[in-house]
């Protein structure tokens, strides 16, 4: 079992969301195993990371891609693990987890951001040439405006693109596991939007409004995913049609307002969500 989590981890040098995504999946079915097959397997993951960072790790470009590998990849399983065994419930394992990517990937921002930052803006700037390109009458004030307000949010791609991977992991973990409990049976523990709430007081200190920005999206990702989970209920109960549901869903996520829709009533349900952590799941 050794062999898949040393792959992986060589993996999360180069792609760390894949990687998450395929360590998760692979804990789910080591858990199926044995509950605690994943814990004593993961440790293997962090080896070649590791010995890169000690030997190859000069120059900052490797050491951030590195660093991704061991705290933004292989950590946040780790602590999703971690959480299950001290007996916290699948759903606030994710959270717990996914608060270990918004801290790292603020501490990343602010550790590297001198470096990423250029690179990113170069990124933008040939991907915004190429539309120029295809789309000739384009107009650039737009293209002005926009690469303005996206420029500075490349921390919150970051941990966005890593709660996603980490989402669709923890789907696959407990599907691998069997862990008996439906996907969105319980909602997200309720003690997560203090977290939220902590961080709105940062955009009235202009020092730390950039930190407000980029964490507010990444926070916003449970509450999201939770308000997601409640609508598909609600459709559910008046289309009995997976496919009219699936189009519904569709439909609703076209359009940005409703992203913010959805995020307000995935924060107000989660209150109905304990303060204390629950019982911890089981995989069959």
């Amino acid at each position: 079992m050794f062999l898949i989590p040393l792959l992986l981890g060589a993996l999360a040098t180069i792609l760390p969301p894949l990687a998450l995504t395929a360590l998760m999946a692979h804990n789910g079915h080591a858990a199926r195993l044995h509950p605690q097959l994943p814990l004593k397997t993961i440790s293997w993951f962090f080896l070649i990371p590791l010995v890169s960072l000690l030997f190859f790790g000069s120059d900052v470009l490797s050491q951030v891609h590195l660093t991704d590998a061991v705290l933004g990849t292989g950590a946040i399983a780790l602590i999703y693990l971690l959480a299950l065994k001290a007996g916290a419930r699948s759903n606030t394992a994710f959270t717990w987890a996914t608060l270990g990517i918004i801290v790292y990937g603020l501490l990343r921002a602010y550790a590297w951001g001198s470096h990423l930052e250029p690179l990113h803006t170069e990124a933008l700037n040939s991907a915004f040439e190429q539309m120029r390109q295809i789309q000739q009458n384009i107009d650039e004030s737009v293209i002005q405006a926009t690469l303005a307000a996206v420029n500075k949010l490349w921390p919150a791609q970051w941990m966005i693109t890593q709660i996603l991977a980490l989402f669709v992991g923890f789907i696959l973990f407990k599907s691998f596991s069997r862990i008996d409990e439906p996907l969105f049976s319980r909602a997200f523990p309720a003690f997560y939007n203090l977290f939220i709430l902590a961080v709105l007081p940062l955009y009235f200190i202009p020092s730390l409004r950039l930190y407000f920005f980029n964490a507010l999206p990444p926070l916003c990702m449970i509450p999201f995913i939770q308000g997601v989970a409640v609508a598909n209920q609600k459709i559910a109960s008046i289309f009995r049609s997976k496919v009219v549901r699936v189009v519904i869903m569709i439909l609703l996520l076209l359009n940005y307002i409703t992203y913010i829709l959805l995020t307000l009533i995935g924060f107000a349900y989660m209150w109905k969500s304990p303060l204390i952590l629950q019982q911890g799941d089981t995989p069959q």
